[in-house]
């Protein structure tokens, strides 16, 4: 039987596992013909549906942009039933600060 030491130092795996998860969905969008959805995609998501009743929603804070923006990360958590609320403003803001550093070349204005 695992002691409580044991025991914590599992879950911060697996809650890092699950946040190592979204980043690869992520990756496997971008590498998918179009930036459109894999069979890697759909893997990595069934992957993501058996950590997450286990460990706790990942934080929005922490997952990538696109999966945000395009409803990924919320339609995930609404099929397993868990509210997953994303302050959609912020990821706006975030998103406008981001492209307008691209625009100056890396620089903040």
């Amino acid at each position: 039987m695992m002691d409580q030491s044991e025991s914590a130092s599992l879950s911060e795996a697996a809650v890092e596992e699950l946040a190592d998860l979204w980043y690869d969905l992520h990756a496997a969008r971008l590498s998918a013909y179009s930036g459109g959805w894999s069979m890697a995609c759909d893997r990595l998501e069934n992957r993501i549906k058996r950590f997450t009743p286990l460990v706790g929603v990942t934080p929005w804070e922490e997952i990538q942009l696109p999966l945000l923006e395009d409803g990924i990360y919320q339609r995930i958590h609404a099929d397993l039933g868990i509210s997953a609320s994303v302050d959609m403003e912020k990821v706006a803001q975030v998103r406008e600060s981001i492209n307008g550093r691209d625009v100056r070349g890396g620089r903040p204005a």
